[in-house]
């Protein structure tokens, strides 16, 4: 039996949106409807804000194939590191079960990649 799985995705307290899996490798992806409006002029959490803006942005130059602004990204990537290595990062299952995740990545067209954290 081949159907799609639901999550909602969280960081700390802050519901980040509803996630449908689409597809499972080493890592799960799918896509995501926003509940956290980071595109608003003055988020909740500016910081949380601006780090998932800056993944679909860094995520875009790397499917584009653009190395030096991917590069830049990268480095950029550093002041984001509170994000990027916090445990608090968790999506509930259909059972309200709480499956532990390492940091998402953002993608354009509200599209997600996530990581079960096995530890």
């Amino acid at each position: 039996m081949n159907y799609m799985k639901k999550y909602e995705l969280y960081w700390n307290e802050t519901s980040i949106g509803s996630l449908t899996e689409t597809n499972w490798d080493m890592r799960s992806s799918g896509d995501v409807i926003y509940k956290f409006d980071f595109l608003t002029e003055s988020p909740e959490n500016v910081h949380l804000a601006n780090f998932i803006k800056h993944s679909i942005k860094a995520s875009n130059y790397l499917e584009e194939g653009d190395e030096e602004n991917y590069n830049k990204m990268c480095e950029e990537a550093n002041t984001f590191l509170d994000l990027i290595y916090s445990p608090d990062w968790y999506l509930v299952n259909e059972k309200n079960e709480i499956l532990k995740i390492l940091c998402p990545i953002f993608h354009k067209n509200n599209e997600i990649t996530w990581q079960i954290d096995i530890q």
